[in-house]
């Protein structure tokens, strides 16, 4: 939607989130880990963390995410989506029509509020997978192939343009 409003990419977090450690956990990897867990006797009655297995700043992901939508960045601007998403139903049944997108509701495209949450960690946030790995789960997704993966599997179902 900033693209289409021509806009740059702007990280909307909270000052520090945008270069504080995180890590993400792939659907299809915690999937995995999941079928693993539930087939594996020494797995019983145990917790997991399950994560991609690296760490990433989002001011690194960031402009991997505009190069590959080819926007411009500019500085980050803390915002909340939530609120500055809210009247963007409009635009997005235009952008539905103009792409030729999947008719999906603009209430289902997003949880505004989950990214608000998401971007306003300014704070190291990861957890301790080893206890997988020493159990013999040694899956691994590398998070930004991960973001372009989505984010080419939503193209390719016209999900974004």
């Amino acid at each position: 939607m900033s693209k289409e409003l021509g806009l740059p990419l702007r990280f909307p977090g909270k000052p520090g989130a945008y270069d504080t450690l995180l890590e993400m956990t792939d659907a299809g990897l915690l999937a995995r880990a999941t079928v693993w867990a539930a087939t594996n006797p020494q797995c019983a009655n145990q917790a997991f963390n399950i994560t991609n297995g690296d760490l990433f700043r989002w001011n690194e992901m960031w402009p991997k995410i505009a190069r590959f939508f080819e926007m411009e960045t500019a500085a980050s601007l803390p915002m909340s989506l939530n609120v500055v998403m809210a009247d963007k139903a409009t635009l997005w049944s235009r952008m539905k029509e103009k792409y030729g997108l999947a008719d999906h509701l603009y209430e289902a495209v997003s949880s505004w509020g989950f990214g608000d949450a998401v971007f306003s960690w300014n704070y190291d946030f990861f957890a301790d997978g080893s206890k997988a790995r020493r159990l013999g789960f040694h899956d691994y997704v590398q998070t930004d192939e991960m973001f372009l993966s989505v984010f080419r599997e939503m193209r390719a179902q016209r999900i974004i343009p």
